[in-house]
């Protein structure tokens, strides 16, 4: 039987990312997420569904008046079409889910039925987007991720020597992003070149160059890629001071940043990616010690903190929805939230489609030992 929640956190009082407008509507929403699994990912779960009770008790010091309903929902179709049977969620102005891919078809043509605004927080299938104007999708697809990384990439280094290293490895991600980042150079006439991470010194030296900054992609994401070729780039470099080394990688490579940050400055390193977590934010280690107190544990080092996702995805509709109410959708550009770790830049490629969070920027680990946000893509 589907078990209702209601959130009772009294007297915290966030550090609002916002001003301290009032807000004007009451919010209704629902969670569908797999709040009772016993696994690593339920553990997630439980704690995403945290940093939403979180931005919940945030727009309530506000003047927003929101109920929460949130459902255990299983992990197949057949126990999802179960809980919508039941109607509980049928007066929701948002519902959050589902975890599972096999699941979001039944709810997505629940929310049209009713209305409802779906935000898919984990699945990045844009298949549910097009005409489903009240659909909202977090994570974009990687193609869109990289096209856009790729644009960064050649406004970065127009004029630099910029080399793919090839790992050997299969990777897919690592392929994509190579290719995309080629056909942006193709249409500066910038030569891409390629050496293998096990090549000899001599033949990194003659792609290398002393008059340019060399900007090396590693054609894989993977840890152990990642740390051949910088073991490779060390050596290298004692030998050859004369050259100037950059690295242009991805999002993962922000969890290696605890044991290879060192590295990232070493070699100048650009991430590009939708999230960033800055461990020196006074205003992200305030939040993580509320979450602390409010719950009786620490959020979990994951890559993101899931705690910090929820908080920010929660609060950037709780927020909206409580100050535009069913205006919502036609005030996305007056929505200015302070996140803390999930930036959300939601576009529509028609006026008839769902919405697609396109956020992305760079995160620069520069030589000089510190870490700064570079470029972000803007309205």
């Amino acid at each position: 039987m589907a078990k209702r929640f209601f959130l009772f956190l009294l007297g915290v009082l966030m550090m609002m990312p916002v001003d301290a407008q009032r807000l004007e509507y009451p919010v209704r929403m629902g969670v569908l997420l797999p709040l009772k699994e016993k696994s690593s990912r339920g553990a997630k779960m439980i704690e995403f569904y945290q940093g939403l009770l979180m931005a919940v008790d945030s727009v309530k010091h506000q003047g927003c008046t929101v109920e929460v309903t949130a459902v255990h929902s299983g992990t197949s179709p057949a126990a999802m079409d179960s809980l919508l049977a039941k109607n509980t969620f049928r007066d929701c102005d948002v519902i959050f889910g589902p975890l599972d891919v096999a699941q979001l078809p039944a709810l997505a043509d629940y929310c049209d039925l009713h209305e409802i605004r779906l935000v898919v927080p984990f699945s990045s299938l844009a298949t549910q987007v097009p005409s489903h104007p009240l659909h909202y999708l977090v994570n974009a697809p990687r193609h869109m991720v990289q096209r856009q990384a790729a644009w960064f990439a050649q406004a970065l280094f127009p004029d630099d020597n910029v080399i793919v290293v090839e790992s050997g490895e299969k990777n897919e991600e690592g392929t994509a992003l190579v290719e995309r980042v080629r056909m942006a150079m193709d249409g500066r006439n910038v030569l891409v070149q390629q050496v293998s991470v096990n090549a000899d010194d001599d033949a990194f030296c003659k792609v290398l160059e002393e008059e340019r900054m060399n900007v090396l992609i590693l054609d894989s994401s993977t840890l152990p890629a990642f740390t051949t070729m910088a073991t490779k780039l060390r050596t290298l470099m004692e030998s050859h001071k004369e050259y100037r080394i950059s690295l242009f990688g991805y999002p993962v490579w922000q969890s290696y940043a605890s044991q290879l940050q060192n590295d990232f400055y070493q070699f100048d390193t650009y991430i590009y990616t939708s999230f960033f977590r800055d461990p020196g934010d006074s205003r992200i280690t305030n939040l993580e010690q509320q979450f602390k107190d409010n719950f009786g544990r620490p959020m979990s080092p994951t890559f993101p903190r899931y705690g910090l996702f929820g908080f920010d995805l929660g609060y950037y509709f709780l927020y909206g929805l409580g100050k535009y109410g069913n205006y919502f959708e036609a005030n996305h550009a007056a929505i200015t939230t302070e996140p803390f770790q999930n930036p959300l830049l939601f576009r529509q490629q028609s006026a008839a489609d769902g919405y697609i969070n396109d956020f992305v920027q760079i995160v620069h680990y520069a030589s000089y030992h510190a870490t700064e946000i570079l470029y972000r893509n803007q309205e």
